[in-house]
């Protein structure tokens, strides 16, 4: 199902036929840098995916993952959206395919992502974990609108925040 789109991305659910490729992305050095996935073997891609092929973009479920696709269907990365009802926030999470990494895809999506979030659920922050070591997703997050909050020992991340709608 196509829930967003953007000049050359679009957001869909997770397929069946998206494990060679996600296991690619999540193998890759640079994309599993500052992840914290704790198995990437195929059969652990294909559960992962068969949990996600119907999660409802800015539904209440709690853990949700979608494909970041092409135009022509190409699976670009990923998008992880929590729905955390007990702090009142949403925490998303994205990773590229080093193909499409630094050409602007993951702001270009994050930014539609944020504005659907925020106009379906404007009582909820949004919020993003960023390994402090992660220039470059520290540089996106803030470049969305995103403010720092703390840094969190406790999960080796910075926590950054765009507030609920007043």
């Amino acid at each position: 199902m196509l829930f967003l789109k953007t000049d050359r991305l679009q957001l869909t659910n997770l397929r069946r036929g998206d494990t060679a490729a996600l296991v690619a992305i999540r193998q890759n050095p640079d994309c599993a840098r500052y992840q914290r996935w704790s198995d990437t073997t195929p059969d652990a891609i294909d559960a992962y995916i068969a949990r996600h092929t119907l999660d409802q973009f800015l539904s209440r479920a709690e853990e949700q993952h979608y494909a970041l696709r092409t135009p022509d269907g190409t699976l670009a990365g990923e998008l992880s959206y929590f729905d955390n009802p007990k702090d009142c926030c949403i925490t998303l999470g994205i990773t590229v395919a080093p193909a499409y990494q630094r050409q602007g895809y993951a702001h270009e999506m994050l930014s539609a992502v944020v504005e659907a979030a925020r106009a379906r659920h404007p009582q909820l922050e949004i919020v993003a974990l960023i390994d402090r070591e992660n220039e470059p997703s520290l540089r996106l997050f803030q470049k969305l609108g995103f403010t720092e909050e703390c840094y969190a020992a406790s999960l080796g991340s910075y926590i950054y925040v765009i507030p609920a709608a007043q």
